[in-house]
């Protein structure tokens, strides 16, 4: 044995296979490294959330929240893995938690759930300031306000139908008292006809029409509104045009239908008071005689109804009138 081992052959293949065995330890140990570091990956990626809701928990038999904000800014910080999930689905929820809090003013910490702890959340806004207020139910009527009118000033409008006639809103002390007025909304911009069961959003104002933030029941109502052409009925005079027969003249000219009907635009109808001095034609007329005489249209106006206006022209002889 002493022998083989004094043998430098010997001792060269020992020391080979020692430092074969050395390198290959170095390289498995590197290995195992590199593939604990890919399973385990560290770095990190951030992702911003914008519009997230904010939900609010408190007791809303009773009271009623104002002064929060309806959505907030979400910030994820963390390993991909956990955060694309988060963003695809949003199966978490932004909250404050009122539930223990009364009446009054006070300042609370957002919060949130199911967003895995992987992760580094920053909530914008961290805290709110929100009102609490008692709640209040009072009953109001509702009117219609009209939108576009000017687009249809060739049409009245009649008064409208509302089913309900009253809406419930609810909110605070504060809120209920300013309420001034109660709308539903219909536009008409291109109203033809009558206007029948329409789904209108009810809005409630202030005194100085500003829109207020308060709970509605129902949020709309149906509305019916009649819608027809605009008219206005109008008297009508007469005036002879031309010359009587030799002897004869005029005497009188009366009609049965002393008004007529004008259809047309509001701004024509609104400055209209009479159809004067519409020409009768006597040329010629030698006795009393029916005569059927055509109504002018007014400018502007559409249409006059009769169209057409029998009048009865008086004759004297100049012997009557002596």
């Amino acid at each position: 044995m002493d022998n083989l081992f004094k043998n430098k052959w010997v001792l060269r293949v020992i020391s080979l296979l020692l430092a074969v065995l050395l390198w290959v330890s170095i390289n498995v140990d590197d290995n195992m490294d590199s593939d604990s570091q890919w399973f385990n990956d560290t770095s990190s990626e951030r992702e911003v959330m914008n519009d997230v809701p904010l939900e609010v928990r408190f007791d809303n038999d009773n009271y009623v929240v104002s002064g929060l904000p309806q959505n907030i800014v979400v910030t994820l910080e963390g390993p991909a893995s956990a955060i694309t999930p988060v963003v695809r689905q949003r199966n978490f929820t932004a909250f404050v938690d009122l539930n223990d809090l009364g009446p009054g003013t006070h300042t609370v910490d957002v919060q949130h759930s199911g967003i895995s702890n992987q992760l580094k959340v920053n909530m914008e806004p961290e805290e709110v300031e929100v009102t609490i207020d008692q709640k209040v139910n009072q009953e109001f009527p509702v009117s219609v306000e009209y939108i576009n009118l000017l687009e249809i000033e060739d049409y009245t409008i009649g008064e409208a139908a509302i089913e309900p006639q009253q809406v419930t809103i609810t909110g605070s002390a504060e809120a209920i008292e300013r309420v001034a007025s109660v709308k539903a909304i219909i536009d008409v911009g291109d109203a033809e006809d009558d206007i029948e069961d329409v789904k209108a959003p009810v809005k409630v104002y202030d005194a100085q029409g500003n829109e207020l933030n308060v709970l509605l029941d129902p949020t709309s109502v149906e509305v019916s509104v009649p819608i027809q052409p605009s008219e206005k009925e109008v008297p009508v005079s007469f005036e002879p045009e031309g010359e009587a027969a030799n002897g004869v003249r005029v005497g009188a000219i009366t009609t049965d239908t002393e008004t007529v009907t004008v259809r047309g635009p509001n701004r024509i109808l609104d400055e209209l008071e009479e159809i004067e001095d519409i020409p009768v034609d006597i040329d010629g007329i030698t006795n009393d005689e029916t005569i059927e005489v055509e109504v002018p249209v007014p400018d502007e106006a559409s249409s006059v109804d009769p169209e057409t206006i029998e009048v009865n022209v008086e004759v004297l002889q100049d012997t009557d009138a002596q």
